[in-house]
């Protein structure tokens, strides 16, 4: 138990960490990719999860991948009305490279 609440407080400090250095010193339009950057890695997330649960019991989880990928083409659609508005360079990279994560992440997934 006590090693579990260390790894916990080192985690929240990680996390933390990672917040001020990492993502604070992003512009808003590199805020605002990264926002759906999250979104994205939530609804992966998702799909591993209902992944495992369809393994281990056996269960059709047809339905929450269908919502995932559904998920991820309105994610797609507002990254792209995003990028449209940007001026910044970074931030369009940033749009860039993950509109074609999305792009590769829905093609391996139909």
């Amino acid at each position: 138990m006590k090693k579990l609440l260390i790894l916990l407080l080192v985690l929240l400090a990680a996390y933390f960490a990672y917040q001020k250095f990492v993502v604070g010193n992003l512009s808003d339009e590199q805020k605002q990719v990264q926002v759906l950057a999250d979104e994205f890695s939530a609804a992966k997330q998702r799909l591993t999860q209902a992944e495992r649960s369809a393994g281990l019991s056996g269960m059709d989880t047809t339905g929450d991948v269908d919502g995932i990928q559904h998920a991820v083409d309105t994610l797609l659609e507002k990254l792209q009305m995003l990028r449209e508005e940007l001026t910044e360079e970074k931030a369009v990279d940033m749009a860039d490279k993950l509109a074609e994560e999305m792009r590769a992440f829905l093609d391996r997934k139909q």
